[in-house]
């Protein structure tokens, strides 16, 4: 098997390693920003069902999870093991984007069946495409801080397809559906089919940019024991998948809710929304590079700490300060949090490749494949989970949708969900990142004793034994 620990990447090839992601996230922030929108106002469905469906999609999603992971792990072809998966879901990836915003009206019962269809289909298809394309990473470097820069361009992209899927819907749809006879079903199912053709050429283009930089294990063993003899006693992996999993369901909840707060008791226009989600999402992308530094100097851990912090506080306060005649402070605080946003993305997904060679090291076995897989699985189980609850709270205050004003119990309810709800989970993160054993210096002894393993030397374990 091909040595990848010292390769140094082109941008080129960091550039197109990250397009794919423009296709995961502009589907994926559609599906927990807007889509509870979508199915209460427009398809006009109770919020609890709706509710239902995305919980049932994400839970089905993350069953599929193991399955895919293990697949790719043990793929043989002249591709690769990851990247024949690019290929095949290219197509039908943009195909569903599209069916998943549109309504063909087949009245009340249809209709909620064939969005329970369309959403399974659409999570097994985004799980083809997910947990390949992320494991790839692992395999094209294994240098540390060359996997957060790696991992650098795939925030990158994450974020303009954030900045896409936020801003445009809003604008978009209300320019289409006054030129189309105010039908709004059909802008919102025009515009998703146009997403849907993007998404297509930026997973080929992924596809084609990341040709000879797959590894071919000579083979990869994998029984259903393993998950509990190695994947769930490896403490690294514990440690970076609650993580990974508390930051999910925080940003989960307040991307989800974010819409509510701004329209029902912040009061926002169309315009005024895309505003707010151009200052969040945007300006996540000037954060970038001081993540990197701070990450390189100081390590992963504690530029998540630091940048998750502000957002945990700008989030707790921001619920109580903000008010309807206070917009500037809620654009500025949507500045601030910015930065914790693209941390949840960046360092969460930097920390991940790690794990592979602690696995590595004990069964002598690249399975990125297996562990990325868990990762995916955690943050969608718990996100079918956030969407579900998020779905019953605004039930249980007596959210009515397209009434305004809601009642003080509604506003109420929406406020305390987006603002202490979000940060109470992001606290946790943060001591859990505190907690995790895996640092630059560990990792490097990890590789060299992984090295001295493979030449038949027995390896001094002295430096990174709290990892085993």
């Amino acid at each position: 098997m091909e040595d990848r620990k010292n390769v140094r990447l082109s941008f080129g090839v960091k550039l197109g390693y990250g397009a794919a992601e423009l296709s995961n996230s502009l589907t994926w922030t559609l599906f927990f920003v807007v889509f509870l929108y979508f199915l209460t106002d427009i398809v006009g469905l109770n919020p609890a069902f709706a509710g239902f469906i995305m919980m049932i999609g994400k839970l089905w999603d993350a069953v599929t999870d193991p399955f895919i992971g293990i697949w790719s792990d043990k793929t043989k072809s002249r591709f690769g093991r990851r990247r024949p998966f690019l290929l095949g879901v290219a197509v039908p990836f943009g195909v569903i984007t599209w069916l998943l915003f549109t309504d063909f009206g087949f009245g009340d019962g249809g209709t909620k069946i064939y969005f329970v269809i369309v959403t399974v289909i659409y999570f097994t298809i985004f799980t083809m495409l997910d947990v390949p394309y992320t494991a790839l990473a692992a395999e094209m470097t294994q240098d540390y801080n060359e996997r957060t820069s790696l991992i650098s361009f795939r925030a990158l992209w994450c974020q303009l397809a954030s900045i896409v899927a936020a801003v445009i819907p809003w604008v978009f749809v209300e320019w289409l559906t006054a030129r189309i006879g105010g039908d709004e079903k059909l802008a919102w199912s025009i515009m998703t089919g146009i997403f849907g053709f993007f998404c297509i050429f930026f997973i080929l283009w992924t596809w084609r940019a990341t040709r000879g930089y797959e590894l071919f294990p000579e083979e990869t063993r994998i029984k259903l024991k393993d998950i509990t003899g190695d994947v769930l006693k490896n403490r690294t992996f514990l440690y970076t998948f609650g993580i990974y999993t508390s930051a999910n369901v925080a940003l989960t909840v307040g991307a989800t809710v974010m819409v509510y707060f701004m329209i029902y008791y912040l009061n926002l226009t169309e315009t005024q929304q895309s505003i707010a989600f151009l200052f969040l999402f945007a300006l996540t992308i000037v954060w970038i590079p001081a993540i990197t530094k701070i990450s390189e100097s100081r390590g992963k851990r504690w530029a998540f700490i630091l940048f998750i912090g502000v957002w945990a506080l700008v989030q707790g306060v921001g619920g109580v300060v903000v008010r309807p005649d206070t917009l500037i402070l809620f654009y500025v605080l949507a500045a601030l949090a910015s930065g914790g946003v693209i941390s949840v993305t960046m360092t969460g997904w930097s920390m991940i490749p790690d794990v592979v060679e602690v696995d590595e090291y004990k069964t002598g076995q690249r399975r990125e494949g297996l562990y990325f897989a868990f990762f995916s699985f955690s943050r969608k189980i718990s996100v079918a989970i956030a969407v579900w609850l998020v779905g019953q709270v605004l039930n249980w205050v007596q959210y009515v949708p397209d009434v305004y004003p809601q009642t003080p119990g509604a506003e109420l309810g929406i406020r305390l969900l987006y603002a202490e709800g979000t940060a109470f989970f992001l606290v946790l993160a943060m001591v859990l990142a505190y907690l995790l054993p895996m640092t630059k210096e560990k990792h490097d002894a990890l590789r060299a004793a992984i090295a001295m393993k493979r030449s038949g030397k027995t390896p001094d374990e002295s430096g990174f034994r709290d990892l085993l």
